[in-house]
């Protein structure tokens, strides 16, 4: 069989070939406006994506869509990078080498506008297929806040970043977070969180955090533990983080839901992947689930 691997033809056939073939009901393929959020952003470069999806595709003989992998384009940490968001080809074609054919095409064209690609979340089963085409990866893992404990955090290893990373810059914070079709965000310069109320109790997300930030965040879970204690719920503030992001923040343990909707314990551990450097700093997504996507 002969197939191609190129940018996306058509927008339309990729969210029936996620809800059949990646997950059934999955908000990309559900929700047009997330679909066109994750993959439409304003830094798709539509000379590299003419359909202005900034994800590759692998076509059969008959023009079918057998497999693709898709990308958020932001403006850093490189200006031009490629943040990976669902890989897939169909089940008869695993093995074959189609989703490494699609990873190193797409590795190419970051390469090819001095960008940077990479992923968070990505397991430890894939972490083979990344090394192997000169990838680094780091663990992340998450952290809850707890105002109880000693306002230093565990020993980590410090931050080490890349001379050529640069920060989100306003108007990627302002697209990916003021923007968002579905969340409302609190966005402050020392920090951005979500809050909301579900089956297991009140929960916020530690969106982004900069580097200095414990007065706020001590201020967001002092407001927001004291709204769950006056209705009798749980609380929980949680960041995902390479390292403790600051005070007063614990490893979660690990009965703790990682996802809320339903409540479910996923595990806290999850790898970043980068090329040609790992960014220091954990931005979490906001899909269809409470962890970096």
């Amino acid at each position: 069989m002969s197939i191609s691997i190129e940018p996306l033809r058509e927008r339309e056939p990729l969210r029936a070939y996620i809800d059949e073939h990646w997950r059934r009901g999955h908000v990309l393929a559900r929700d047009e406006r997330m679909t066109e959020f994750t993959y439409a952003t304003p830094w798709v470069d539509r000379t590299v994506f003419p359909a202005g999806y900034s994800v590759l595709g692998a076509y059969d003989e008959d023009d079918h869509l057998v497999g693709f992998l898709g990308s958020i384009a932001t403006p850093y940490p490189r200006p031009r990078s490629y943040w990976l968001a669902l890989w897939h080809v169909l089940p008869d074609l695993k093995g074959g080498g189609l989703g490494g054919k699609l990873l190193r095409r797409m590795q190419e064209i970051a390469v090819e506008a001095d960008g940077w690609i990479g992923t968070f979340g990505a397991g430890p089963e894939a972490l083979p297929v990344y090394f192997a085409r000169g990838y680094l990866a780091r663990a992340v893992r998450r952290w809850v806040m707890d105002a109880e404990v000693p306002t230093e955090p565990p020993p980590t290893v410090p931050p080490n970043p890349s001379p050529r990373e640069i920060e989100p810059p306003a108007d990627w914070l302002e697209y990916r977070y003021d923007r968002h079709p579905i969340f409302t965000y609190e966005r402050h310069a020392g920090g951005i969180f979500r809050t909301e109320e579900n089956d297991w109790g009140r929960v916020t997300h530690a969106a982004w955090l900069p580097r200095d930030s414990s007065d706020l965040t001590l201020e967001v879970y002092e407001r927001e533990h004291a709204v769950a204690k006056a209705a009798g719920r749980p609380y929980v503030l949680d960041a995902w983080s390479i390292g403790a992001p600051g005070p007063r923040w614990q490893l979660a343990p690990r009965d703790l839901p990682s996802v809320f909707h339903p409540p479910e314990p996923r595990g806290n551990t999850i790898f970043t992947v980068g090329f040609p450097f790992l960014p220091d700093r954990v931005q979490k997504g906001d899909c269809d689930q409470d962890r970096p996507n």
